[in-house]
């Protein structure tokens, strides 16, 4: 990573939002940096501003859209995204996304603003950035694998990088912290919150509560795979956070877009400064339709109608091209899954058959009766993979994990990838980092090794079995 001496003096700086010099390749088309209207005093609100702008950024910038490309959700047509679109990803592709992990409106100022907030006494402020910082170690470790995290910011000259299941640990642990202030948070004295100046949830103790929760039950089921030993206990610890995460849409964590231009939708601002490079997916429109789940289908896509109202692919809906479109991160939709595939690998099937249901319902879908065994399982998965469009890289991580739905490789010529090499000049930085392909950052993460069969179907895994 960044040669962590530097970044020690990132904390004096003035604060930025987003990553901004971390995404050149995209600075004069859609995936623009933050918004400029936004004050650079580093007070603890604007420092809030930035981390949860920043974390937008990366759950709908470039490597939401990369996801999205892989998980066969979306569709690279063009320049850079054409090639995504045939896994053609080198150490440039990220944009400086792996580097942007440690910097100004990320890591930094998410433990700047932790020990303001800990000298003030304000415990909802506190538990709210610790929320921010496992929500976004979690994700570099989704994209990345391996990751310098205990010793980042520490000014040690190359840190070592910790393993991925370990990020994951580390994770759990801040989420926990995170619970336990919020937790204890009560009125009065300096223990105010951010209020008004978090553009999320507007310093609701119980909504970030319940996303801390969620994000455990995500970060558990990532680490659920056939690589951890330990992945049954993963399996019941997510259940259990389930158990306690967001039950309604209301309680969505949605990114608070904007009309005003730097604070936009970033699909939005993609879809029209590189128009034409990525298109709505044929392939999950298709799966969608032909399982008759045509109100998600016209939620997520727009159509045109033929001959006895057939529905033929577009783009992307006209409401989720609006530059103030607030766009789901982490939803109850995911989190109502995730205690339903839970539930399944700890043998409860017929709370799995339950919570199905209940998502169906929310999507306005028919419940569905008498499901059991594999088919069972490959109907929460599939339902999963449709849950997750464009939250985050979600649907990218779960077909990595569970191969589910199989899809068939664009190409001929490579495999699905299973991570994203780390950034050309990180290796340059920290001798650590071995050259893309090779060892850690190589083609898989060592925790998701290519699967041999789908869970969902039993069947040779096509993306991803040699």
């Amino acid at each position: 990573m960044i040669n962590s001496r530097r970044l020690t003096t990132l904390a004096t700086l003035t604060v930025t939002l987003a990553a901004a010099a971390c995404h050149g390749d995209y600075l004069t088309g859609g995936d623009l940096t933050s918004n400029p209207n936004v004050p650079s005093v580093a007070s603890s609100s604007n420092l809030l501003v930035a981390i949860e702008e920043n974390l937008y950024l990366y759950w709908s910038g470039s490597m939401a859209r990369i996801g999205g490309i892989y998980a066969q959700q979306l569709a690279g047509v063009a320049r850079q995204s054409g090639a995504q679109q045939v896994y053609a990803q080198d150490p440039t592709t990220t944009n400086g996304f792996h580097s942007g992990l440690y910097t100004a409106g990320a890591l930094v100022d998410i433990q700047k603003l932790q020990k303001q907030a800990a000298v003030q006494g304000d415990t909802l402020m506190l538990g709210i950035a610790q929320v921010t910082e496992g929500a976004l170690m979690g994700f570099g470790a989704d994209l990345f694998g391996d990751l310098v995290y205990s010793q980042a910011l520490k000014g040690v000259p190359n840190p070592t990088l910790d393993p991925q299941l370990q990020v994951y640990d580390s994770v759990q642990k801040v989420l926990s912290a995170a619970i336990v202030n919020l937790t204890a948070f009560t009125v009065g004295g300096t223990n105010v919150g951010p209020a008004a100046a978090d553009i999320t949830y507007g310093g609701s103790q119980s909504k970030w509560t319940t996303v801390a929760h969620t994000l455990k039950a995500r970060y558990y089921m990532h680490s659920a795979t056939v690589a951890n030993p330990a992945a049954a206990t993963a399996y019941s610890n997510a259940l259990a956070e389930a158990k306690k995460g967001i039950i309604t849409n209301a309680g969505n964590f949605n990114a608070a877009y904007s009309i005003t231009p730097g604070g936009q939708n970033r699909y939005y601002t993609f879809w029209t400064g590189r128009s034409g490079d990525v298109k709505a997916g044929p392939f999950l429109d298709s799966l969608l339709l032909a399982q008759g789940d045509t109100v998600r289908a016209q939620n997520y896509f727009s159509h045109s109608t033929g001959p006895g109202g057939a529905l033929t692919l577009i783009d992307l809906s006209v409401a989720r091209l609006a530059p103030n479109y607030p766009q789901p991160l982490v939803t109850y939709d995911e989190n109502t899954l995730i205690w339903s595939e839970a539930a399944y690998r700890t043998g409860d099937f017929g709370t799995a058959l339950t919570k199905l249901n209940e998502e169906r319902t929310n999507n306005s879908e028919t419940p569905l009766v008498g499901l059991s065994g594999m088919p069972l399982l490959n109907a929460i998965l599939t339902e999963e993979y449709f849950a997750d469009f464009q939250v985050g890289v979600e649907a990218w991580t779960l077909y990595r994990r569970t191969c589910t739905p199989n899809l068939v490789p664009t190409t001929n010529a490579r495999k699905i990838p299973g991570r994203l090499y780390y950034d050309s000049q990180e290796q340059q930085t920290n001798t650590n980092i071995p050259t893309a392909g090779t060892g850690i950052n190589g083609y898989y993460n060592t925790l998701t090794p290519p699967l041999s069969t789908s869970d969902g179907t039993g069947q040779r895994c096509l993306g991803q079995a040699p």
